[in-house]
Formats: C-alpha cells, structure tokens, sequence
C-alpha cells in the first residue's frame, strides 16, 4: 500500500490523476475528515465500481455505490463546497450531501487530511488541490429567528430588498409553528438597515394574513419594486396549504406600509398553478419594464425528472404579462447530481452586460435514517450567468453558496433564498440556512471583481505531485 496525503481546511477542487497497470486495482481516497484518526468519508475506486461511505472507530458504511469502467488513466475530481460533495470519475459522475452522517448528526470537519491510498499496481501520477474560499465565511444570522410566540418564530427567509434614499428595507417571509413545509401562517416581515450589515425587524408584520384579497393562508414575499405610479409594489407568491393559488401585489406610499392589495389579485398563475419562488425586476434592458424569472413545476420536461423549472414573463405594467416563448428559459445543469430535480430562480443582478442569477438547485438520495425517514431532497444555491436570459453557463465549482456542514453552524445544513445586492464593488449574498437552529437570515459576502473570471476563486493552489 501507499499513501500520499495532505492537509486542507475549508473548501477545495482536487484533481488525481491515477494509472492502473493491471486489469485489477484499487485505490481508496479520503476526502473529508482525517483517515489518521478513523473518522472520514472516502471513495472507493476498482476496476468495475467506485462507492461513497464513511468510516468512524473501526465502522464502515457505504452509502452509494456505482458500476463503472475505466481504459487506463483515471482522471478524479473531487469538489467540497461546505457538506456538499460532488465527483467526476472519467466521464462518470456523482454526488452527495454529509457523508460523515449529516442524517446522524455528524457534521463535516471544516479541515481534511486528504489521502490517496493505492493498492494492487495503480500509480499516483498527479495530485493537485485548490483552495475554493469564495463564500465559505463561518458567522452568525444577521436576523435570527424571532422569539417563541413571535410572528417569525419558527422561519425568517428573505424575500426581497429594495433601497429608498440610502436606506435598504428587506421584506422577509416570516414563519410561526405548523408543519406546512416546516411552519405556517406565513406574513411578510420587514427589517431595514442603513448598511446591509445591521438590521432591525419592524415589531409587526407589513402584509398580515387575511390581507392578501384571494385565497392563501401562507404568503412568500418574491420581489419589491416602484409601481409605474411610483408606489412601492410588493409582489408575492400565495399559498393555499399546499397549492399554489398565483402571484399577487400589494402597493404603498411608504415601506412601511399600509400596503393596499390589488383588486385584481392574482397578477399571474403558472399554467398548472404550482409556481412559487422568483425575482422580479425593474429594467432600462430588455424588451419591458418589468422582468420576472419565476420556478415553476414542470410535469414533462424535455430532460430530466419532473420538476421545478425557471420561466420568464414580462410586463410594462404589472398586470399584463407575457409568456417567453423560449420557457422554459433555465434548466438544471445536471440530469442526476446536486441541481437534478428542482431549479428555483432567486435573484437577478445586472453586471458589466450579463445577467447573473443565484438559484436554489436540488436532487434528492435517501440516506439510512435510523429511525426510517426518507428525507430525498435537500437545498443548496447555484450560480449561472447569460447574456440573454436564454443560454446559460453554469458555474464550474456548484454549488456556489453550500450550507457549511460544520456541526454547531447556524447554516450548516439547508440554505436557500438567495438574494444579491450589490454595493460598492461587493455583493451581499442573502439566503436563509438552518443547523444549529430554526432557520434563519444569513449573509456573506463576494467582490464583484471575482464574477468576471470564474475559473478560479482565487485560492491557494497546491501541487502534491
């Protein structure tokens, strides 16, 4: 046996490339947590297979398994984004979430000793390990879920976030206790700040339920924009426990409200109803005033499961929108990884000419809960860009903003909702994540400079071999 090994905290994108030189071989890659101590996941690789597990105090546990064969090299990428791990084997592929036991409580350590050990004639012919260190800053919620009895006090998820005079009012989806996907009663909260730093949630909701003039018991606030009668108009998604009833809007001269609801409520429904998340904006380029990206659920898409896909609407007015005829306009990057399922369009930000957008991507596996839940699918946040809202390129190193892993971490496990304002050269990525506790508002922060090249992140790049 032998065993090259090295020392990386944080993120990482290493890349082995391996010879084998018998029609048998094996080579085992530690890619999480320290083999030294025996607590660590790895992947297994053999002529005919490779599998995912774990191992802790003398314990073994695959966790995926997948036939495979290889002709002579073997070009290995190995990505960590926060508890979220993807690999590229040759032209094969997987992915998955907590190895170390996330279902178990068992976070990822935030520093790896990574090793390769080979056996039965496989060489190590090279071992390079990047350091990724976009996004990955360790911290607390900048509004943390309210107190208990408190009309956010089981969710706070950031909807949208609109700038008057130097001021930034942040409408939140805001949750009490229930199990409708996690709490219930949802209202529209509002926090504002003067530096995208500190904010402070107003005592009470702005859009209360009862409110909303058509058929909800839960509302999900999407975007906030200066109506064409100069009017703050926040637009929002309706929730009927579990249907989807459409998009409605609610207008007001002050932030603060009081927000009147548009008699014409819903504005827009998805042809089968089931569309919730989205951004909407206000635009000097493109073909309307008004664009918006919203997830709707696709029962037969081209590629893939059916799921949540991203289509664009436009409108001069609020009222009047037009279906793209291209919808839908954004698919997963993936037919069976991190993105496979559902892709939920989050935030859309205008940069040097192209259109960035932060969505929330996810596909599910079934980890060996102990006590029998199957829970299938978990959320992370993409990035992607295009210069027509059309053809997309996706970033390399996705998901771009992964919940952390590290046991203790507010976000540690789900994040989702993103929204980016940029100010000043630098772009404060809001989203909520959950962990350590109920979910909440989080912030980290990327140079805008940093988007135009994505090839790196700009990290630390190590060559073992």
């Amino acid at each position: 046996m032998n065993i090259i090994e090295h020392k990386i905290i944080g993120n990482y994108e290493a890349k082995i490339r391996l010879v084998n030189t018998h029609s048998t071989f094996s080579a085992r890659i530690y890619f999480s947590g320290d083999r030294n101590i025996d607590k660590a996941g790895f992947l297994d690789i053999t002529q005919d297979n490779f599998s995912i597990g774990r191992t802790i105090a003398g314990k073994e546990n695959i966790w995926k398994k997948y036939r495979a064969d290889y002709n002579g090299k073997l070009d290995i990428k190995i990505l960590r984004k926060g508890g979220f791990f993807r690999f590229w084997i040759n032209e094969h592929t997987a992915h998955i979430r907590g190895p170390m036991g996330e279902w178990m409580g068992e976070g990822e350590p935030w520093e790896t000793n990574m090793s390769i050990d080979t056996i039965n004639a496989i060489a190590v012919e090279s071992f390079i390990i990047e350091s990724l260190p976009w996004l990955s800053e360790h911290n607390e919620p900048i509004i943390k879920h309210g107190p208990r009895g408190s009309f956010y006090e089981e969710q706070a998820i950031p909807g949208c976030i609109l700038e008057l005079d130097g001021i930034y009012y942040m409408y939140f989806m805001a949750g009490m206790s229930g199990d409708e996907e996690g709490a219930s009663k949802r209202t529209i909260g509002l926090a504002v700040s003067k530096n995208l730093i500190d904010w402070k949630v107003h005592p009470t909701p702005v859009i209360e339920l009862g409110d909303a003039n058509f058929s909800h018991d839960n509302l999900y606030p999407g975007s906030a924009v200066i109506a064409p009668d100069g009017r703050i108009t926040i637009v929002y998604a309706a929730q009927k426990f579990p249907r989807w009833e459409g998009f409605g809007m609610a207008m007001s001269e002050s932030p603060y409200g009081p927000f009147q609801q548009y008699p014409g409520n819903p504005i827009y429904k998805h042809f089968n109803e089931n569309a919730h998340e989205f951004d909407l904006i206000e635009t000097e380029n493109y073909v309307s005033r008004y664009l918006m990206l919203y997830a709707g659920f696709t029962p037969e898409p081209d590629t893939g499961l059916p799921g949540d896909r991203a289509y664009l609407i436009t409108s001069d007015d609020l009222v009047n929108w037009e279906f793209n005829e291209k919808n839908p306009v954004f698919i997963p990057s993936t037919l069976d990884n991190w993105d496979g399922t559902h892709i939920r369009p989050r935030s859309l930000n205008r940069i040097d000419g192209l259109w960035y957008l932060w969505y929330e991507g996810c596909h599910g596996w079934k980890p060996p809960y102990p006590d029998g839940e199957d829970l299938q699918h978990w959320d992370t946040v993409g990035l992607a860009r295009s210069e027509d809202l059309h053809q997309w390129e996706y970033y390399p190193k996705n998901p771009a903003l992964p919940g952390l892993g590290t046991k203790g971490q507010f976000d540690s496990q789900w994040v989702g909702w993103p929204r980016m304002v940029v100010k000043d050269g630098i772009g404060y990525v809001f989203y909520t994540g959950s962990g350590s506790i109920l979910p909440s508002i989080g912030m980290r922060q990327i140079n805008i400079n940093d988007l135009d090249n994505w090839g790196s992140e700009g990290g630390d790049k190590i060559v073992v071999i």
